[in-house]
């Protein structure tokens, strides 16, 4: 399962954001640069679409690349007392060769994106990964240097933890 929670920043404020991460955290910030697929599934996979993004992270000496799916949210009554969006969310390490894998699988390119900014890991209870980044669009296929931003500041997104961790942790985490 993961916890999102998302917001934007603008530009101007991500230094002092950096900071205050920092602060809170007491780690050292990572370096982003991840070069994100996004394939769809055509009809004859099965009765329901679905998706799944291929990413790959360009900090890496050898890029190392992940697979990720990302269910929907979580419904009924326990979603109603919460205030964030609980979804699953199944991740795996692959090889290079996953995108030739996916398209021989019938997975068509839907689009693909390049994030660039940090991350802090942290351990409060929970695993907590804060991310912080652009998203930046491709202009011809695959060229991620060439990418160009398309947000007006920088996203702050995905802090995964598991279910029961999620649920031990509520009362604690500060209402942002």
């Amino acid at each position: 399962m993961e916890c999102v929670v998302q917001g934007i920043i603008e530009t101007k404020h991500v230094e002092a954001l950096e900071i205050l991460l920092q602060g809170l955290c007491g780690v050292h910030r990572e370096s982003l640069r991840v070069h994100e697929l996004c394939l769809k599934s055509v009809p004859n996979l099965g009765l329901v679409s679905s998706e799944i993004r291929l990413l790959c992270d360009l900090e890496q000496p050898e890029p190392t690349w992940t697979v990720r799916h990302v269910g929907g949210a979580l419904r009924g009554a326990g979603a109603d007392q919460i205030s964030v969006l609980v979804r699953n969310m199944m991740e795996s390490k692959v090889s290079k060769n996953a995108l030739r894998l996916f398209y021989a699988l019938g997975y068509k390119l839907d689009h693909e994106l390049l994030r660039v900014g940090f991350t802090f890991q942290f351990h409060r209870g929970a695993q907590i990964t804060v991310t912080v980044s652009s998203v930046n669009k491709m202009l011809k296929l695959h060229s991620t240097d060439e990418a160009v931003p398309v947000t007006p500041g920088y996203c702050i997104y995905r802090n995964p933890v598991s279910q029961l961790e999620l649920f031990q942790q509520l009362p604690q985490l500060p209402h942002l």
